[in-house]
């Protein structure tokens, strides 16, 4: 039996609240159940207000998309973008359970599509074609979500934060056979990812920089 609750719900407790079990817990053990209890009554009450879990599963990526912060505008619009999936990446750590989801549920909702149009409005201003700015958003989208993704999940050749696994370490391979691994291997132990974002970040705005420069004959 779940506690009673007093006051009456709505929709936005009911997201915040699964947004913060999601967080705590992981998407793998969410239920309505679990939700219900959270909020002191039984979870029947909660398809008052959402038709599946599917359909809460949905609101909760829409919250967290909306809880990406707007970077103060800036002139520069190589820095717009830096700065707007550096916003993007910070998702990523404030909601690690949850980022996963914004790669593979599909559109429901208008509002989720607004971060895509002004990311493309950014790069229809700086000159580039629809087509131009399409491939842009996608490149740079993708890599963000993967970079982020792979960071909260673990790269392959880091060890384990908690030393809680069996990774491999790339301290220990042997340098006549992997002497280029060994190079690299300091840097990997470092781990230092705002770093190296940015400076994949930058390698591509380099290179869409250039699709805006005039061909010479």
């Amino acid at each position: 039996m779940c506690p009673q609750r007093r006051e009456p719900l709505d929709r936005e407790q009911i997201v915040q609240a699964a947004v913060g079990l999601v967080d705590r817990d992981g998407l793998e053990r969410f239920s309505m159940r679990r939700l219900g209890r959270e909020l002191g009554v039984e979870a029947m009450a909660l398809y008052h207000y959402f038709p599946s879990k599917d359909a809460l599963v949905d609101a909760i990526v829409q919250a967290v998309v909306a809880e990406m912060k707007r970077p103060p505008p800036v002139t520069d619009w190589q820095e717009r973008l830096r700065r707007e999936f550096q916003a993007y990446r910070q998702v990523a750590h404030a909601h690690p359970h949850i980022f996963p989801l914004l790669g593979r549920r599909p559109v429901k909702n208008p509002e989720a599509l607004l971060p895509v149009e002004h990311m493309l409005d950014i790069l229809r201003a700086a000159g580039f074609t629809p087509k131009q700015s399409l491939y842009a958003f996608r490149t740079l989208s993708s890599y963000a979500f993967g970079y982020a993704l792979s960071e909260i999940r673990g790269f392959a050749l880091e060890p384990a934060r908690n030393g809680g696994d069996d990774r491999f370490d790339v301290r220990t391979v042997d340098p006549e056979r992997f002497p280029r691994m060994r190079e690299v291997a300091p840097h990997v132990i470092a781990r230092n990812h705002d770093a190296e974002f940015k400076s994949g970040l930058n390698a591509i705005l380099t290179g869409l920089r250039a699709e805006l420069e005039p061909r010479r004959p």
